[in-house]
C-alpha cells in the first residue's frame, strides 16, 4: 500500500514537473494592456514631420537656455594669483562652473557669477573640456574652477 502511494506520488510529481517544463519552455506569453485611450495609427510622413518638429523644438529650447552676459561682466578680467595679490586684491572664495556646452558659455557663466559676488578679477585654477570620442556631435562638458578676487579701485594718480 505504501509503495502504491509512492508510485502515484512519483507519477504526479513527474507530471507536474513535465508540465512546468513545457509551459516554461513553450514561450507562451500573455500581455495585458490596461490603457483606456484608443491607439492612433500614424503614416510615415506624419511621423517624420513630428520627429522634425520635436528636433526643432529642442533646438529652440537649447537656444533659449544659452547664457547671456550680464551687463558689466565684460569688465571682469582674468589674472594670475601673484599679480592679483601684489595689486592688493583679496580673495572672496572659489567658484566652480560645470556647463554642458561650449567653453565660451562656461566663461560667461563664470563672469556672471563673479559679478554677483562683486569680484573684479578671476584667477583660473582648473579648466578642462570633455571631448567625445571620434569627434561625435554631443554636448561637451566644460569645467572652470576659479578664485574670485576683489581688487581696490585705482585712482587716476595710481594708474598714471
Amino acid at each position: 500500500m505504501k509503495t502504491e502511494y509512492m508510485k502515484k506520488s512519483l507519477l504526479v510529481t513527474r507530471a507536474l514537473l513535465a508540465s512546468a517544463v513545457l509551459l516554461g519552455l513553450g514561450g507562451c506569453q500573455f500581455f495585458y494592456d490596461e490603457r483606456q485611450e484608443t491607439m492612433l495609427l500614424v503614416s510615415a510622413d506624419d511621423w517624420s514631420d513630428l520627429r522634425q518638429f520635436k528636433k526643432d523644438e529642442r533646438a529652440r529650447q537649447i537656444q533659449a537656455a544659452r547664457p547671456v552676459p550680464a551687463p558689466g561682466s565684460e569688465m571682469i578680467s582674468f589674472a594670475n594669483l601673484t599679480d592679483a595679490y601684489l595689486s592688493g586684491c583679496r580673495s572672496l572664495g572659489i567658484v566652480e562652473v560645470h556647463h554642458n556646452g561650449p567653453y565660451e558659455e562656461a566663461v560667461i557663466l563664470m563672469r556672471n557669477q563673479a559679478l554677483e559676488l562683486d569680484a573684479s578679477v578671476i584667477v583660473p585654477l582648473d579648466i578642462y573640456q570633455d571631448k567625445t570620442a571620434l569627434g561625435k556631435a554631443a554636448p561637451q562638458t566644460s569645467f572652470i574652477k576659479g578664485r574670485m578676487l576683489r581688487c581696490p579701485a585705482q585712482t587716476n594718480n595710481e594708474s598714471a
